[in-house]
């Protein structure tokens, strides 16, 4: 789900009794980034000096030959410095943001999303205000563009502008505080509920693709992730009541105290995540390493976490086995206590259902998402499809695929095709998005499928990938193609 975005409930569709779990998703600094190694880097890996896919990548070439590994992310991807300190209440967030970024092509403002001024999200309580925002170089008063935003709040988008057209390749800056307003037992990757808060995409993400630019699509009508971010090395500090656990983005130092009495301060760093998360309650933890990462869940008081480690563990060990390395440092999973399936970010993940099932789609998004970045408002079948598509091959589980293939509709439509009809869009994306993958892949034969898509994943590391990417992959093999191409996930 969603960079930008927000998921997880169930979808029934009555005409094939298909039930799809949504996913939610879905990204400081001072500019003169110097790799080094980080907590946060994927076991095996170092932070990367070089952008793109590796020599030999199919990705956009066709070419049969295939990367070894994933491909490093980009060294002068954004930096991002997130502090939010949550009221006493729960019921209240204050944020700053500061952000360093090189832009690959001239940039006259910067543009940043404001997911929680979503008109479901604000209906529930939540919303987003910015009490004060500028950049570097400056260019006058920021503003909001409405963007599909709920009425009564800021907009859509923030728009900060430079006053001048700033070179490809010249760094710029941004320094923005606000306030996010929790609602309250609400599904979504915002609320509050007894001694629990979770916020997801909280802050102004910024929406920039490399190679295309702003991302300025509306937000949407129903609840599911429209965002586009870069992979961004982030520094994330959350201060908290003292008697609660925070579970975030990113490996977490030791608690400290924050200086204030009975508050405590939560440090994390994610060395290349598009997004974050934070939950913040009485949890009760426990750990275990998996494929070299720090597998963490948090339940509550009463209930012992091992079963979900259980499930954790074995999810990620299939991954692996199927997709390669874990991509962060540290997962952590975070049962609230609310229902309606899962939303993802990378490295953490909301679980608002506990079950085998949301627990697999979630973790697969750590690959199809987190590391193999998309479009979610134009390509949101390449995260929700290939998410749902694992846990079928994991699980077996075909109550969202079986007789996917025979509704209407196309794969690779965007999230604002489906206007306000929400259900269409899962119905579309998960089901008859993995029910072509399953197929594609029969056809393909299997073992080659498997092989392109491992492919894929190492070319597309790190990127936001589109279709074009995925069918380059998939170029020996013709009747994958096709199946993709019938289902409208590909084009012709």
């Amino acid at each position: 789900m969603s960079r930008s975005a927000l998921r997880r409930r169930a979808a029934v569709v009555a005409a094939v009794g298909l039930v799809a779990v949504a996913c939610t998703s879905k990204a400081g600094g001072d500019g003169s980034f110097q790799a080094s190694a980080s907590p946060d880097t994927p076991p095996g890996t170092s932070p990367g000096t070089s952008s793109g896919s590796p020599s030999g990548s199919p990705s956009g070439s066709g070419s049969a030959a295939c990367p070894a590994s994933y491909a490093q992310p980009d060294p002068h991807r954004p930096r991002i410095t997130l502090t939010f300190d949550l009221a006493a209440d729960l019921a209240s967030v204050h944020g700053t943001e500061d952000v360093t970024f090189t832009p690959d092509l001239p940039v006259r403002e910067l543009v940043f999303r404001l997911t929680a001024n979503t008109p479901p999200t604000v209906r529930q309580g939540n919303r987003i205000e910015i009490t004060a925002a500028r950049s570097y170089p400056g260019g006058g008063a920021y503003r909001f563009q409405a963007a599909g935003a709920a009425t009564g709040t800021q907009g859509g988008l923030l728009v900060l502008p430079l006053g001048r057209q700033v070179p490809a390749g010249q760094r710029v800056s941004a320094h923005v505080e606000f306030t996010l307003t929790l609602g309250t037992r609400a599904f979504d990757r915002f609320g509050h509920s007894g001694q629990y808060a979770w916020w997801g995409s909280g802050q102004p993400l910024l929406a920039w693709e490399r190679g295309v630019g702003w991302h300025e699509e509306p937000l949407l009508q129903y609840t599911a992730e429209s965002a586009t971010s870069e992979a961004a090395r982030t520094d994330l500090t959350v201060t908290a009541p003292g008697k609660y656990t925070v579970l975030s983005t990113g490996t977490q130092d030791a608690p400290r105290d924050s200086g204030e009495s009975g508050r405590k301060r939560w440090h994390a760093v994610a060395d290349r995540a598009r997004d974050v998360s934070v939950v913040v309650g009485p949890f009760r933890t426990a750990k275990a390493t998996v494929a070299g990462t720090t597998v963490q869940v948090g339940t509550a008081p009463k209930k012992a976490p091992q079963r979900l480690l259980i499930e954790a563990e074995r999810g990620v060990r299939e991954l692996v086995a199927r997709y390669g390395p874990p991509p962060f440092g540290s997962i952590n999973l975070a049962r609230l206590p609310i229902s309606g399936g899962g939303i993802e970010y990378p490295g953490a993940i909301m679980l608002l259902d506990d079950s085998r099932v949301v627990t697999v789609h979630e973790l697969a998004h750590q690959w199809f998402y987190a590391m193999v970045g998309n479009s979610q408002a134009r390509d949101p079948w390449l995260d929700e499809a290939f998410a749902t598509f694992a846990e079928e091959e994991i699980d077996g589980t075909t109550s969202v695929t079986a007789g996917a293939l025979k509704l209407p509709g196309k794969v690779g439509d965007s999230t604002t095709h489906y206007g306000r009809n929400g259900q269409a869009y899962y119905n579309t994306t998960y089901g008859k998005g993995a029910a072509a993958l399953i197929a594609a892949r029969d056809a393909g034969p299997p073992d080659k499928f498997d092989a392109a898509l491992r492919c894929y994943v190492n070319a597309n590391a790190w990127r936001i990938a589109k279709p074009a990417d995925l069918a380059a992959a998939l170029a020996g093999l013709p009747a994958s193609i096709k199946v993709l191409q019938d289902a409208g996930a590909l084009p012709r």
